[in-house]
């Protein structure tokens, strides 16, 4: 994995964690957050409800082992950097390598309603998938708390699940 964490690392990446997945939470109040927190919800390919719900991305973290989980600023270079790392561990025979994402995609004005754009190039975020990004940080040893006013610098964290 010193390859992976080291690509992480020179894409802009502050802190890489590999995390057993037993340590990455799944809760159902992130899609409410989602829901009734951001004006994209139900607009993208990315975001709820067109994202795994709460329980099928428990499911998808219990088939895997463990994940690269990572911080990075800011918020765009979160979403590129886990697909560009999950498309070099697939490349490399790491074939159920699968990208997380922060926030909200941006990468068109709206969505194609019959099917993302550029399909290969974003994945959904951790919270639109129902995973706790704050608690899932802390008890993997990254500070994370929210923001104390909307003038401070947000740190953003992605997760590429590796088998």
């Amino acid at each position: 994995m010193k390859k992976y964490i080291e690509l992480l690392k020179a894409e802009g990446a502050e802190e890489v964690r590999k995390v057993p997945t037993e340590k990455i939470v799944t809760a159902p109040w992130t899609v409410y957050r989602c829901r009734f927190g951001c004006d994209t919800y139900g607009k993208s390919h990315c975001c709820p409800p067109n994202t795994p719900s709460w329980q099928e991305t428990r499911a998808i973290l219990d088939s895997f082992s463990y994940g690269l989980l990572f911080t990075c600023r800011p918020e765009n270079n979160v979403t590129p950097l886990a697909v560009k790392t999950a498309r070099e561990l697939f490349i490399d025979g790491y074939y159920k390598a699968l990208a997380f994402g922060a926030g909200p995609c941006k990468k068109c004005t709206a969505c194609n309603p019959k099917g993302c754009n550029f399909p290969g190039k974003t994945a959904p975020a951790m919270e639109a998938c129902g995973i706790d990004v704050f608690l899932t940080a802390r008890l993997n040893g990254i500070e994370l708390a929210p923001l104390p006013s909307p003038a401070a610098v947000p740190t953003y964290v992605g997760l590429v699940l590796v088998e």
